[in-house]
């Protein structure tokens, strides 16, 4: 369960991103954030993963407030998340198959289950013949395929898509 409880978000720069937002999105629950750019869909995705921290209200994840994680026990957070950013953010250096295993070894996944678990997602996703490509060499599309399949590699409790239609 995602929570959002009078929460809002401002920058620096004085921009009010969020204000006073309110919302529960319950397991299994899916939902669709719209809205004009900048309307503070991305800044969501960046609060839920504390990427951020609101500037007022609470925020909390399964019943656990956000404010109360520190940054040890952040990546047990993020285990629960999987998201595919707007700009996929997929590392430029790794071919599609090390992109999408390295979210298998950061969260310690069995190492000799890495290649079947990473193979089949590859496979869902129609890009398997493309794993040992690196990302400069795929389309838009497959890139996104690519950042779908590292998302949900781990099988996260949340996804979190962000301009999942480009």
């Amino acid at each position: 369960m995602i929570e959002f409880d009078h929460v809002s978000k401002s920058f620096p720069t004085g921009n009010i991103i969020l204000d006073d937002v309110s919302f529960v999105i319950n397991p299994q629950d899916f939902v669709i954030l719209t809205g004009i750019s900048g309307a503070g869909k991305t800044t969501i995705a960046r609060l839920i993963i504390k990427d951020l921290s609101p500037s007022e209200g609470i925020i909390k994840i399964d019943n656990q407030n956000l404010s109360s994680i520190n940054n040890r026990h952040l990546p047990q957070l993020r285990r629960k998340i999987g998201l595919v950013f707007q700009d996929y953010k997929i590392i430029p250096d790794k071919t599609v198959y090390e992109n999408v295993a390295l979210a298998l070894e950061i969260i310690h996944h069995p190492a000799k289950l890495i290649p079947e678990r990473v193979t089949h997602l590859l496979e869902l996703v129609g890009i398997a013949d493309k794993s040992n490509l690196f990302p400069s060499q795929l389309s838009g599309g497959e890139q996104q395929r690519a950042a779908i399949a590292r998302a949900v590699v781990g099988e996260p409790q949340i996804l979190f898509a962000d301009e999942p239609t480009g």
